[in-house]
């Protein structure tokens, strides 16, 4: 390890001491006082052709912790400790916690390394972690319905602590469902997926079924679109295409989001994937015979022509179902976080 003294206090970050308030109320005091930082960090071998293998982040972690726990003991004037910037604890939860560097599972001081952030979404309380996926390479995102704020994030401790001492390799895999138990009188569904609250990958619980109607179903093509996109109007003349259909439709939670309008930029790209499909000679060619069929008023032989774009149009659909599901894309302005 090595240690660096700055003789100038860490960059200001409201979000960074907000957050530590909630377990430290004095954390915004602490802040201000400060002059100057010391940093702690893990420093390679000084021996260029050493065999001993490097320790690994949770080791660096365990062994950093204990040496910060033993500095902040010598030093009375240290007013706070700062972990990879994104958790701040006082000096006496440091020391004290800091005593387990070294536990193992599931007494390992994980608290001192991540943030666990009670949120309201609609009328559920949810909790996300800040700082695990340094550990397991994802943060948690934890919404089931019913539970109450310290159920909510007491999952979120437990599960925190196993994926630091296990990994997510031996977690649940994305799409498991738990059944219900003691806390839980529903099933919740895992999903590994990028974070609503834009915090990175996340491994998110929620609840599968939805018994407080928080779901509503909205179209992932829009009316407006069908009716005046040229390749829908056409599909829709011979059945290949029709916005109501359950292909077209996805359910969402709207309190997930600031409102219902959609983005512009999501239905721009839409109809811009539209027109994508039809830039070409053969779709040209394929509209002109489609057309001469049903000016014959043969819709088999026109359905027939058409189908390899109807075709292209369920495959868009289902890449956006799946973006939407998994978060990488939104069809409206995503809702903030909000403190319980």
């Amino acid at each position: 390890m090595t240690i660096l003294l700055m003789s100038a206090p860490i960059p200001f970050d409201q979000q960074l001491w907000e957050r530590a308030s909630w377990l430290w109320p004095e954390a915004f005091r602490a802040a201000g006082r400060h002059r100057a930082h010391l940093i702690v960090a893990p420093m390679g071998s000084a021996e260029s052709k050493t065999e001993r293998k490097p320790l690994g982040f949770v080791e660096n972690a365990q062994l950093a912790t204990a040496i910060v726990g033993a500095v902040v003991a010598a030093m009375p004037g240290v007013v706070a400790v700062v972990w990879q910037g994104n958790v701040a604890r006082s000096p006496e939860m440091w020391i004290d916690q800091s005593r387990s560097a070294f536990a193992s599972y599931p007494d390992q001081p994980f608290a001192l390394w991540m943030e666990i952030v009670p949120y309201l979404s609609g009328k559920t309380i949810g909790a996300l972690t800040i700082g695990l996926s340094a550990f397991a390479g994802r943060e948690i995102e934890f919404e089931v319905d019913g539970l109450d704020q310290r159920t909510a994030t007491g999952r979120v401790a437990q599960l925190s602590s196993y994926f630091i001492a296990r990994g997510l390799d031996d977690g649940p895999k994305s799409g498991a469902v738990f059944e219900a138990d003691s806390e839980i009188d529903h099933r919740v569904a895992v999903l590994h997926r990028n974070s609503r609250f834009k915090i990175g990958p996340v491994i998110s619980f929620s609840s599968l079924d939805d018994r407080s109607g928080r779901t509503k179903t909205f179209p992932i093509i829009p009316v407006a679109i069908a009716r005046d996109h040229p390749l829908l109007v056409m599909l829709s003349k011979v059945g290949l295409f029709d916005p109501g259909q359950a292909e077209n439709q996805i359910r969402l939670r709207p309190d997930h989001y600031q409102s219902e309008v959609r983005l512009e930029s999501f239905d721009k790209g839409l109809s811009r994937a539209l027109s994508g499909m039809i830039a070409t000679d053969d779709y040209a060619e394929a509209e002109t015979n489609a057309r001469r069929a049903l000016t014959n008023g043969d819709i088999p032989p026109a359905e027939a022509i058409l189908q390899p774009w109807a075709d292209e149009v369920r495959q868009l659909q289902l890449a956006i179902r799946l973006g939407l599901t998994l978060c990488d894309m939104s069809m409206f302005l995503p809702a903030p976080l909000h403190s319980p």
